[in-house]
């Protein structure tokens, strides 16, 4: 006889059973495994994590990480964590690396409802793109909130956080413009620096494996002059295949950029108000990756903020100057922060204090604590610090 452990989680999508102890996949009967559950048991893909795994890291890392939101909202953002774990052996994969693993298989091996899951991330999108549309037409809320009156992405903080509606336009706009392969294209020519860029595109990842690829190559080596080569064999594709998946297409290789820079930045340059709107933008970025219809949401929004809000105050050239500030230099790639949307939510225990609000109470002159960032590239001090010279020293290109 087999003991399993199982731990009860509350989700968006219901009650999902995940096992914490000796998890296994088939059913065990008296006269052993059935081969039913043995091919259930089974990868899809070369390089995809196995779904036994993938629950024990969930597992344990739910019960070690809290967010500064709501917890149905946690489990959205700690699911593309898993994910990455998966695609650099940390967490209990223990080195092991599954460079091809998705979000999709991460909400299958949850026993989650994949659809159900892309929906709940699709409606904290969706209240972010209300809002705009409700500032523009006049609304003036006083916190970052939906309709209802609930903060956005359901995070605690921004109930405390009064904004303009105008500067989270503002924030919105250069956040979601900021990111783009083509704004940082035109940072690195009008600075004369190299970041690196890329896209999500839908890959078909049958054809990925038979052109040599996989996910971790697709994403971290330049592709800008293979694309059409990419499409002749079909590699980006859009269909209901079980191994089209929305990934990562790195064009260029070179240093990255800090989300944490380009919310101070955004802070400094245009007030407390932008620096929310260039962190909320950041967050659709991060919760498109697994919605039901893909596309590029925050840059969307971008262009529909620039063409129906005339009093925005902001313009492309001011996306490419923040595209510079939050640029790596190429010697501090191991030294400044680039939080994710995780890793700005989550609760420093010492503290009581996850980065955003250490942001935005460095931004409004309030008191913070002293808190590691990312995974402890540097303090927050020695990050403020940093981003005054950055901005001291700064001379807008045109």
């Amino acid at each position: 006889m087999v003991e399993i452990y199982h731990v009860c989680v509350l989700s968006a999508t219901g009650c999902s059973f995940l096992n914490t102890g000796a998890i296994i996949d088939a059913v065990m009967h008296h006269h052993g495994t059935s081969d039913h559950n043995k091919h259930k048991s089974r990868t899809r893909l070369e390089g995809v994590a196995p779904a036994s795994i993938i629950r024990e890291d969930f597992a344990a890392f739910d019960a070690r990480v809290i967010l500064r939101c709501s917890y149905d909202v946690e489990q959205l953002i700690l699911i593309q964590s898993i994910e990455g774990h998966a695609h650099e052996g940390h967490g209990l994969f223990y080195g092991r690396k599954f460079p091809n693993t998705t979000i999709d298989d991460i909400a299958k091996a949850l026993r989650l409802n994949p659809e159900m899951v892309k929906a709940d991330r699709q409606e904290l999108i969706d209240e972010i793109f209300d809002f705009a549309r409700r500032a523009i037409a006049g609304e003036r809320e006083r916190i970052a909130c939906n309709a209802e009156g609930r903060p956005l992405l359901r995070c605690g903080t921004l109930r405390q956080i009064e904004i303009e509606p105008s500067g989270v336009l503002r924030g919105l706009y250069l956040g979601g413009m900021r990111d783009s392969a083509e704004i940082r294209k035109l940072a690195n020519e009008r600075y004369g620096i190299q970041m690196g860029y890329g896209k999500c595109r839908l890959v078909d990842q049958a054809v990925m494996v038979s052109l040599g690829l996989d996910g971790y190559q697709l994403a971290k080596q330049g592709h800008e002059h293979e694309l059409e080569e990419f499409e002749r064999a079909g590699l980006f594709a859009d269909s209901d295949d079980e191994n089209v998946q929305y990934m990562y297409v790195r064009y260029k290789e070179g240093p990255g950029a800090s989300d944490d820079a380009a919310v101070v930045a955004a802070g400094k340059l245009w007030g407390l108000s932008a620096a929310v709107g260039c962190w909320l933008a950041d967050a659709i970025d991060t919760l498109e990756k697994y919605v039901p219809v893909y596309s590029d949401q925050d840059f969307d929004l971008s262009l529909y903020i620039e063409q129906n809000y005339p009093d925005l105050g902001v313009t492309r050239d001011d996306a490419v100057d923040l595209a510079f500030l939050s640029a790596i230099p190429a010697d501090m790639e191991e030294s400044l922060p680039d939080s994710s949307l995780r890793d700005f939510l989550q609760i420093d225990r010492k503290h009581d204090q996850c980065a955003l609000e250490s942001h935005l109470a460095y931004l409004a002159s309030v008191a913070f604590a002293p808190m590691d960032l990312d995974h402890g590239q540097c303090t927050n001090i020695e990050f403020y610090d940093y981003m005054e010279k950055r901005l001291e020293s700064f001379q807008p290109v045109r």
